[in-house]
């Protein structure tokens, strides 16, 4: 491996700024750049990071494709037969048709391929920059003060709820200037009923995808090599703002995420798991259920109100929950049309009106997803797609293990962190698919950079 860079030219400094501002501006996924700029929609939807890490890429063009040629093994085994069935499905096209013209189809299967390749930049950058040497913890830190941007405009948006700010709308109007994102309801949907309680979305403009960006930088908080104080303080505000976003399925798989967080330190006898933490932590569970429970008895009820948030998720009349029902059994059905190679990459929208029961029908939007990512990759690449993930899986999970039974106790705990985040956010994306969201795949290149050869996990020099 050759090294990474001494930054001794300006076009190598010039790249390695734009990272930092591509991540710090990951969640920034409202931002219409090009409609900034132009004033005008051109169709492209283009987020600040999209463009600050097509620069880099410029700019390391030489070293990066030099960095894919020596790790290529390592790529075409693990990600190499997911490539190909997407590439394949587009036969889908014809062999499911959804009647929509040729012209039509193909073109929407050819955006979308572009799109995921520009996801892989994001899988690709983060680990080309730490098997080169660079610390992990330089990194970390642009998503750590991206995080704590989303801390103070949640907090502005939050006061502006119940009191309307006169800079508001100018704010609203950048932040959600991106017409390929759509903006989520501000206020909390609970018992079929738009409740008094305002959602926190961030930049993010949806409040499930602020929550699963949060998901990320929680960890990422914690490699900082900040201060302990500050990591605290930051840690518990970023805590807060998920709890505030009001979003199930962020909350379901960040105590999926933490669980296996916690039976890993413990397993692997990694920093911040001393003797008797597992009973401290259960007292501290326990006061916190204790208080819940009096405030409720005091005359307090919103206290319960994330309980019932929860119990929503397994409500059957619930029109959130159907929505995303209707979706996954259209897409379950997109699937049988065409089980091998799938109905196409993308194609979902253009068979959902014919599968789709018809009360499925008063609760989709323009633009029909499947809710659930995993699924939308089995219904639109079919068995070898599916069997393809399984693969991806099975063999980032073996990379992962080998790693925790090896090295440095610092190293193995920055793995389980980022294990944890990407298992987190994959488990949330159980309940939408809207995969254009940067950090879902900076996530799993950071976690595949540590699984490098020169992982370093400390401050040090880029």
């Amino acid at each position: 491996m050759s090294k990474l860079v001494d930054l001794s030219s300006g076009r190598e400094q010039t790249a390695w700024w734009l990272l930092q501002a591509a991540l710090f501006t990951l969640p920034w996924i409202g931002v219409g750049t090009a409609a900034v700029v132009t004033g005008r929609d051109l169709g492209a939807g283009l987020q600040p990071s999209w463009l600050a890490l097509a620069l880099v890429v410029i700019l390391r063009a030489r070293a990066i494709v030099e960095f894919l040629a020596e790790t290529r093994r390592s790529w075409l085994v693990a990600a190499g037969p997911l490539a190909m069935a997407v590439l394949i499905s587009g036969l889908g096209i014809w062999v499911a048709p959804s009647g929509e013209a040729d012209s039509t189809t193909v073109l929407r299967f050819g955006k979308q391929i572009v799109q995921l390749g520009v996801m892989l930049a994001f899988v690709v950058v983060p680990a080309f920059y730490l098997w080169r040497g660079c610390p992990l913890a330089r990194l970390m830190r642009p998503l750590a003060w991206g995080a704590v941007f989303q801390v103070l405009y949640g907090a502005v948006q939050g006061v502006n709820y119940f009191h309307p700010l006169p800079v508001m709308p100018a704010l609203a109007g950048f932040f959600t200037s991106n017409p390929a994102i759509l903006s989520g309801s501000g206020q909390l949907y609970l018992s079929n009923a738009l409740q008094d309680v305002p959602r926190l979305r961030g930049t993010a403009c949806e409040p499930l995808y602020l929550g699963n960006y949060l998901l990320l930088a929680l960890p990422a908080v914690a490699l900082t090599k900040w201060p302990r104080r500050r990591q605290v303080t930051v840690a518990v505000a970023l805590a807060a703002l998920l709890l505030l976003t009001w979003s199930r399925g962020a909350w379901l798989a960040a105590m999926a995420a933490g669980a296996f967080w916690g039976l890993g330190s413990l397993r692997n006898g990694l920093p911040g798991w001393r003797a008797g933490s597992g009973r401290r932590l259960a007292w501290v569970g326990a006061a916190v259920v204790g208080a819940v429970a009096l405030a409720g008895a005091l005359g307090r009820p919103e206290v319960w109100l994330p309980w019932q948030r929860l119990i929503q998720s397994f409500s059957l009349v619930d029109w959130s929950n159907l929505t995303r029902l209707y979706s996954m059994q259209a897409a379950w059905r997109a699937f049988l049309l065409s089980p091998l190679i799938g109905i196409g990459w993308g194609q979902f929208g253009f068979h959902f009106v014919a599968l789709v029961d018809p009360m499925g029908l008063q609760a989709m939007f323009t633009w029909p997803v499947v809710n659930n990512f995993p699924l939308e990759i089995l219904c639109e690449t079919g068995g070898l797609g599916g069997l393809s993930l399984i693969w991806l899986v099975w063999v980032l999970a073996g990379k992962v293990r080998q790693r925790l039974l090896a090295g440095s106790p610092g190293d193995r705990a920055a793995v389980l962190l980022l294990a944890a985040a990407s298992l987190g956010i994959w488990v949330q994306l159980l309940t939408f698919s809207q995969y254009n969201l940067p950090h879902i795949w900076v996530a799993l290149g950071l976690l595949c950079g540590t699984l490098g050869p020169t992982t370093a996990t400390g401050e040090g020099q880029p």
